[in-house]
């Protein structure tokens, strides 16, 4: 048994059944945008720009996209236009935490409750070695239920001051 090999085909499906679990209409970039707005409401199209890894423009019609299915609204802050998610959104977040959850839970059921949590914590203590930028992090937590880690996020260890 080859270790990446294990890890990549592991992570494979982990993506997949996340794919496969996205809301009706919904790809999984939308929800990361989705997500990153709804925890940081008011943020502009230049701070979500770095985190989804789109070009100016291609963030600008991502947000236009879930402006037009009723997802986000603009709102002008002064000289800055920010964003934030509609109730319609949030029913969608909620969707989509329960039908992650399950996804994940389909491709650990192989382990047992006590394997799974050995596993979780070890994912975690990696994620805590690894140093981070703020963008990076917040772009590595872009499909998390944010309030969930709180008050110990290992992906927020990892941000160097």
């Amino acid at each position: 048994m080859h270790s990446s090999n294990v890890w990549a085909a592991a992570v494979t499906a982990a993506g997949d059944r996340l794919v496969a679990g996205l809301p009706d209409g919904l790809g999984l970039r939308d929800l990361e945008a989705l997500t990153l707005v709804a925890t940081h409401p008011g943020v502009t199209s230049e701070w979500l720009r770095t985190r989804v890894g789109l070009t100016q423009s291609g963030t600008v019609r991502l947000v236009d996209r879930l402006e037009g299915l009723g997802l986000v609204r603009r709102r002008r802050e002064g000289r800055q236009v920010g964003l934030t998610v509609t109730p319609t959104a949030r029913r969608r977040l909620a969707t989509w935490d329960r039908q992650r959850d399950a996804a994940m839970a389909d491709v650990l059921s192989g382990l047992s409750a006590d394997e799974r949590d050995v596993l979780v914590d070890l994912l975690a203590k990696a994620l805590r070695g690894t140093p981070r930028t703020r963008p990076d992090a917040d772009r590595a937590c872009r499909t998390c239920t944010w309030p969930r880690c709180e008050p110990a996020c290992p992906v927020d260890a990892s941000v160097s001051s």
